[in-house]
């Protein structure tokens, strides 16, 4: 492999997967697995999907702390002897699966992101033996599963969009069956319907990068995955933090032809997501699932919509009475005059400086205006309500006794008509 300076500065460590790449791979799937028993579904769903053209590579990383007790160490031996039975038995001429395992990772960074950075860095190793900087590197999770048309999707969708630097791929939890129990079903219903009313509400604030960020749907290219300096190390969020660096640079979009299809079970293996979610809920008396009052969107809604005018203004104090109190307090906290006098310092059009007040005003800028809201402005409400008030500001029928399932229903189809 020639020298690359990504994998020089950025990477955790030497090569790991010997075999050499064929010259006709363009997709490589990368799978953090930690103590996880169940990875064969998610090899066999992927060996079952219909033949792409290119090559393709599934890149596994069985993964543990140096602090972790015997029975991870166990289970991951036990899923890497599986694994390893299962592939040998399992041969196709354009998918090749391959399995790291690294023990001992450093307590203060061992995780999913560190997990998913070493198997990304390997794809990126991979993809420079055969000088293809254009390849895709999809993420995946241990625990989900996907349909038969997903690898043939994300090969048709990368060949059509060529601009395009990264997507979301869509995806959907199972929401009833026998596998999990009733009360794991109604959590997981409470957590994809937040995930799509966070995602539509932003969309209504006309926020330029209401995408989901979620780590086992996403794929991004070769080369703008090493320009945005590569995976991060979190033990949790590291897909939104990853994904948050690929959206500035533009033409980041939404693949809707195909599903991952996420487990829902509950976990305790990260502070937050959708397992910790799962777990809070089950252990929660409640019924009631509460999430950000829609006043807050309608907010920064207002507050969106004069980013041109804080451009074009003269005046030294941007903000004034006409901006809700929310709005004006928030930016007062965060030194915002000082940072629009350096914005429009450096932008040379407007343009230019809507897209750099939006490098400053990210998603995670979003999120701080949100909590900070909800802690000082407007109490929580329950879901349900959440999305009903979304749904009556874009003008949506429903049914007024219409339940969360039934909701949930009718946001996958407004987010993704293409497959509803």
């Amino acid at each position: 492999m020639r020298l690359n300076k990504y994998l020089e500065k950025h990477r955790f460590c030497d090569r790991q997967i010997k075999t050499p790449v064929v010259s006709e791979t363009n997709i490589i799937g990368v799978i953090p697995c930690y103590n996880e028993p169940e990875l064969l579904k998610i090899l066999q769903s992927l060996f079952d999907c219909e033949k792409t053209s290119c090559t393709v590579e599934v890149i596994v990383v069985i993964n543990s702390g140096e602090h972790d007790d015997e029975n991870v160490l166990k289970q991951n031996q036990k899923t890497f002897q599986d694994a390893t039975a299962w592939i040998k038995q399992h041969k196709n001429e354009q998918l090749f699966f391959h399995l790291i395992q690294i023990k001992n990772l450093p307590n203060k960074h061992a995780g999913v992101g560190l997990a998913r950075k070493i198997g990304m860095d390997e794809a990126v190793a991979r993809f420079e033996d055969i000088s293809r900087p254009d390849g895709i590197i999809v993420c995946l999770d241990a625990d989900c599963t996907v349909d038969k048309n997903y690898l043939t999707e994300i090969e048709k969708y990368f060949e059509q969009q060529p601009k395009t630097t990264g997507c979301s791929i869509y995806f959907e939890h199972p929401i009833d069956g026998n596998e999990f129990s009733k009360a794991n079903y109604e959590g997981i219903v409470n957590y994809e319907l937040f995930l799509r009313f966070y995602k539509r509400a932003l969309h209504f604030c006309n926020f330029p990068y209401a995408f989901h960020t979620i780590g086992s749907s996403m794929a991004v290219r070769n080369k703008i995955y090493q320009k945005q300096g590569g995976m991060n190390r979190r033990k949790a969020g590291e897909d939104f933090y990853f994904l948050h660096k690929i959206f500035p640079l533009g033409n980041f979009t939404e693949l809707n032809s195909t599903r991952v299809i996420p487990s829902p079970r509950a976990s305790d293996r990260v502070p937050f997501g959708t397992g910790s979610a799962i777990q809070k809920m089950m252990a929660s008396d409640s019924k009631i699932y509460f999430t950000y009052n829609i006043q807050t969107f309608v907010d920064l809604k207002i507050f969106l919509a004069r980013v041109s005018e804080f451009y074009s203004s003269s005046a030294h104090h941007p903000i004034n009475s006409s901006l809700p109190p929310s709005i004006q307090k928030f930016v007062a906290e965060n030194n915002f005059e000082k940072k629009l006098i350096e914005l429009k310092q450096h932008s040379a059009s407007e343009k230019m400086f809507v897209k750099r007040f939006f490098n400053w005003f990210d998603g995670f800028m979003v999120l701080k205006f949100v909590h900070f809201a909800r802690d000082h402005f407007y109490d929580p409400i329950e879901i349900l309500d959440a999305t009903k008030f979304l749904m009556q500001l874009h003008n949506k029928k429903f049914s007024e006794n219409i339940s969360k399932k039934e909701m949930l229903l009718q946001f996958r189809k407004w987010e993704n008509p293409f497959l509803h």
